[in-house]
């Protein structure tokens, strides 16, 4: 029922996991930039350098995907990537116009941040909002575009235009749940060290409050998602895609397991009975975004699988 990748399917699942992960990137890392972000120059720094990481991944992942793409269907090794005259082929199809528009984003985000980030290194004081509100609108346009490309590739390009729709916000949400995590990983580090208590637990406590309207949408457009590719109920357990999507949505609730830990247990446990911090209970909130970390990367592993190996019947 599951099949084993061929060398050209193992490196196009690598390609689209680094898309996922800078996709991810870019809409966590500007949330936190702009929500959580409280104006010291490191979390700035490293929210900026994250976006920029990835979106140097994403743009190395869609130009290899693409030259990928060549080879496979040369089926002549590696110089079978490199047919140009088969690569200006495929640029007229679907699959060029989706490159060019990601290559586009990607390129955007990557200047535009090392810009943002040369701005804040010759500040002496915290940016202004205006800041703030400019890295937002151009990440946040090229977000838009990326996830239009999401929608006009793979097998829910052929779906109605609902599920299309559908297929965007879930990538949205999980981008913005699953791109925030490393940069609230390094965040707590940086106030628990300065020893701003407040501040951590007041930035724990917005995001717990923001990932519930994630949360409901992420899972609202995946059930109206999953109405469109599948048949028949009985194929969620008889076909490979079904029992892949069954196992994504265990990794998914756990996921949402660990985060209510977070948000109702060890979050109130940051701050001891004299207004100081629990060490103890920084350690194990720390602790628990690895492991949501760990979760989400097995997450973004088999959805690279779904939308690469396998897919549902018909489609």
């Amino acid at each position: 029922m599951f099949s084993i990748p061929t060398s050209w399917e193992f490196a196009s699942l690598i390609c689209k996991f680094l898309l996922y992960f800078g996709t991810a990137t870019i809409a966590g890392g500007s949330l936190c930039l702009w929500r959580f972000s409280d104006g010291r120059q490191k979390a700035i720094h490293f929210n900026l350098s994250y976006i920029i990481l990835g979106a140097l991944l994403g743009f190395q992942a869609s130009l290899l995907n693409f030259l990928i793409q060549i080879g496979l269907i040369n089926d002549d090794g590696f110089s079978g990537m490199f047919d140009w005259s088969m690569g200006s082929l495929l640029l007229d199809t679907q699959l060029g116009d989706v490159t060019i528009v990601r290559l586009a984003c990607f390129t955007l985000v990557l200047i535009s941040n090392v810009l943002f980030q040369r701005k804040v290194n010759s500040l002496t004081r915290p940016p202004d909002r205006r800041f703030y509100a400019t890295v937002m609108a151009v990440n946040g346009a090229t977000m838009l575009l990326l996830l239009f490309t999401f929608r006009q590739a793979g097998h829910v390009s052929v779906l109605s235009l609902t599920a299309q729709i559908a297929i965007g916000l879930h990538v949205l949400c999980m981008a913005i749940w699953v791109g925030s995590l490393c940069p609230l990983l390094v965040m707590t580090g940086i106030l628990a060290s300065s020893g701003d208590s407040g501040s951590l637990q007041s930035m724990m406590k917005h995001f717990g409050d923001l990932a519930i309207g994630v949360v409901l949408v992420l899972l609202l457009s995946g059930v109206l998602m999953l109405l469109q590719l599948f048949g028949s109920f009985g194929e969620v357990f008889s076909s490979a895609y079904g029992l892949s999507m069954l196992a994504k949505l265990t990794l998914v609730l756990g996921l949402l397991a660990i985060a209510g830990l977070n948000k109702f247990v060890l979050v109130p446990k940051l701050i001891d009975g004299d207004g100081g911090f629990n060490r103890e209970g920084v350690g194990s909130l720390k602790q628990s975004i690895r492991s949501e970390i760990v979760v989400a990367s097995l997450i973004l592993l088999l959805t690279t699988y779904l939308s690469t190996i396998v897919g549902p019947a018909g489609h």
